[in-house]
């Protein structure tokens, strides 16, 4: 059996364009070899083929268009935008172009235009996406409202964050007449600054549609000389209640599991009520939590 001409170095590693490879004296049998895998036409990475979104795009990009830009849930998943489990595991490459020009049409390659003035470009480890505020508005065609307005409190997220609330209406003011609109003008309006996870968006909308007083988000307490006691997922501060998520990680970390019982007995020391939620307790509806909450909120009214 005849050895494989070595590939030259500059090929190693990462994906690579069929030109640039044959612009090294690398012959079409070559291409062809076993050790080589095709992810895209005209695209070659030594090696297992690409599976994730990270390194399908990063292969993509290798054959890409300068005008082309990745988009959509693909963008999402490189800016880490929280996403519902099932949409992160589509590993079809969504590529945005410019309105009036050919889009790509390829096995697991997803076309999309745009107008060239609402195309807002970042570059995600040499890659170009959309920015987080686009890739928030072309998903408005894609998610269910809760996991939209996940997205849109993820971008407001933070004590400095990137974006405001008005960044979310001029993206939206741009789309006007476009499919998915309402579905942003609807998320838009329920987002909220400070929120942490995808979960207290759940929980916080799961209180909204039950029409339940709207908490406040990641409250901070202090005590009567301004001590800080705790943060706190959501909050009804004139009632002194509120309720906090509590993820996998609170149950099975020994010590971030004693540090919660501090945590807890600290603020109902100081006359606050802690509702604790689970994963469990918001599916089907979370009847129950409701229930509890509705009743917490009720015998605390003055």
């Amino acid at each position: 059996m005849s050895r494989r001409t070595p590939l030259p170095p500059e090929l190693l590693g990462e994906p690579f364009p069929v030109a640039l490879a044959r612009s090294l004296g690398v012959t079409r049998r070559r291409l062809q070899g076993a050790d080589l895998t095709a992810p895209f036409r005209a695209v070659r990475v030594a090696g297992p083929s690409p599976s994730s979104a990270a390194t399908l795009s990063r292969s993509y990009a290798e054959r890409m268009p300068p005008t082309h830009v990745i988009s959509h849930h693909t963008a999402a998943l490189l800016l880490g935008l929280p996403l519902p489990g099932w949409l992160a595991a589509d590993t079809r490459i969504h590529v945005t172009v410019p309105a009036g020009t050919r889009p790509p049409q390829m096995t697991g390659v997803i076309g999309h235009e745009l107008r060239t003035e609402l195309m807002n470009v970042e570059y995600v480890d040499g890659i170009p996406v959309t920015s987080p505020l686009q890739t928030w508005a072309d998903l408005g065609m894609v998610l269910p409202r809760t996991a939209l307005v996940a997205v849109a409190d993820f971008l407001l997220a933070g004590d400095n964050p990137a974006y405001c609330r008005e960044d979310l209406d001029r993206v939206i003011l741009g789309r006007t007449g476009r499919r998915g609109v309402k579905r942003l003008r609807a998320a838009a309006a329920l987002a909220r600054a400070r929120v942490e996870s995808p979960k207290e968006t759940e929980t916080r909308l799961l209180l909204f549609d039950a029409g339940l007083p709207e908490p406040l988000t990641n409250y901070v307490i202090t005590d009567a000389e301004g001590t800080f006691i705790a943060r706190v997922d959501l909050a009804w501060p004139h009632l002194r209640a509120c309720v906090e998520y509590e993820g996998d990680g609170h149950r099975t970390d020994r010590a971030q599991f004693r540090k919660d019982i501090t945590r807890r007995e600290r603020l109902e020391d100081h006359g606050w009520r802690v509702i604790r939620v689970t994963d469990d307790d918001l599916m089907n509806g979370g009847e129950e939590f409701l229930r509890r909450v509705r009743a917490i909120l009720t015998a605390r009214e003055p």
